[in-house]
């Protein structure tokens, strides 16, 4: 393992942002599609207060995955444009809110100019024992041991063209790969650590560009949404095969996508359009269009409290949603939002990447919501 300075976070990173406070935008603005068969509108007193607190972490953090096995977050970062020389996968110990190891991936043996195979996406496969790690610049997946960081496994450059997140379907054996340079999701067997034929999905004019990925596993769904043509795809985690291509009207830059089994609906995040659209996974119907701010990028749902969280990049900001589409309270976090993840306790875990105009940056945030 490579020895690595930011092991040790000092007492004064760990910080409080807020304890119970509602800021921003008010509760009770989700908005309803006039041609939705929406459900009632919800109460506009929030039921939740959020208490956040802010950790110092690694430079260029991107993703984060909590790992049930390990009772870690495992954290992908990246620093700058091509050579990219500086990444680390990184072990955090939520526990003592410290980071437990870290190790800088190995050089991209194609190039001759010091880029590594920097870790952008990550994913844990717990029935393994294992982290998957997109490498967005050479267009690969790497594997690594969850107990020390070791490198199990680097597939070839371009094998997956501008990989972007990872999912890990442990019924079946299969790791999920989206990428934005096209239609295909990429496939791994998850046992044999081999690639197997990808999935193409189909939308209704220009081709998709795919982004987010989310897995529904009682219900054998894999969902991915298209950046440039606002849909969603559901895909049979059985049969491999598309079985459904759901419309999102209205909305700008689709990126992140969440899934609530329980209640079988879709959250979309749009960055141009600044929102949350909730749809029906069983028919794509839209049930309500919530604005969270500039920059929407990612959600991640709580089954546990029921509760969205939205990363919005541009406005410095979480929104946290319940299942009816109220407001519980927009999180000043400053800086860039970039990835939620979600510990079964319920717990949020939040990937702040610096930006020019808060050069702290480059830190989690730990949001707990209470009644």
């Amino acid at each position: 393992m490579i020895p690595n300075p930011f092991l040790r976070i000092p007492r004064r990173a760990a910080k409080l942002l807020l304890a119970g406070a509602i800021l921003g935008l008010a509760a009770g603005c989700a908005t309803q599609d006039p041609a939705a068969q929406a459900s009632p509108a919800a109460t506009a007193v929030p039921e939740w207060t959020l208490q956040a607190q802010s950790i110092d972490l690694v430079p260029g953090v991107y993703q984060g995955a909590y790992s049930v096995r390990s009772q870690a977050l495992y954290v992908a970062s990246a620093v700058g444009r091509p050579p990219v020389r500086e990444s680390r996968v990184t072990k955090f110990d939520p526990a003592h809110l410290r980071i437990a190891a870290a190790i800088t991936p190995a050089a991209q043996a194609s190039r001759h100019d010091g880029q590594i195979q920097a870790a952008y996406g990550i994913a844990v496969d717990d029935a393994h024992g294992q982290v998957w790690t997109s490498n967005t610049r050479s267009g690969s997946v790497a594997i690594y041991r969850q107990a020390d960081l070791a490198l199990v496994q680097q597939f070839p450059d371009d094998s997956t063209p501008h990989a972007r997140d990872v999912l890990i379907d442990a019924a079946h054996n299969r790791a999920y790969v989206s990428s934005p340079a096209g239609n295909t999701i990429h496939v791994f067997d998850t046992a044999t650590l081999q690639a197997l034929p990808g999935i193409t999905v189909s939308g209704a004019g220009d081709m998709p560009k795919l982004m987010s990925l989310a897995l529904d596993a009682g219900h054998q769904r894999l969902y991915a949404v298209s950046l440039n043509t606002a849909e969603v795809f559901a895909i049979d985690t059985v049969t491999g095969r598309q079985i459904a291509r759901h419309a999102v009207p209205g909305v700008q830059g689709a990126s992140g996508i969440a899934v609530d089994a329980q209640a079988q609906r879709l959250y979309v995040a749009a960055q141009k359009s600044g929102d949350v659209t909730v749809l029906d996974a069983r028919d794509g119907r839209v049930l309500r269009r919530v604005p969270t701010g500039a920059g929407a990028l990612n959600v991640a749902f709580d089954p546990l409290r029921r509760l969205a969280y939205v990363a919005n990049r541009g406005a410095g900001t979480i929104t946290v949603l319940n299942d009816a589409g109220t407001v519980q309270a927009q999180i000043a976090t400053g800086s860039a939002p970039n990835h939620i993840a979600i510990d079964p306790q319920g717990i949020a875990w939040a990937l702040i990447k610096q930006s020019k105009n808060d050069p702290r940056g480059d830190r989690l945030v730990r949001i707990e919501a209470r009644r």
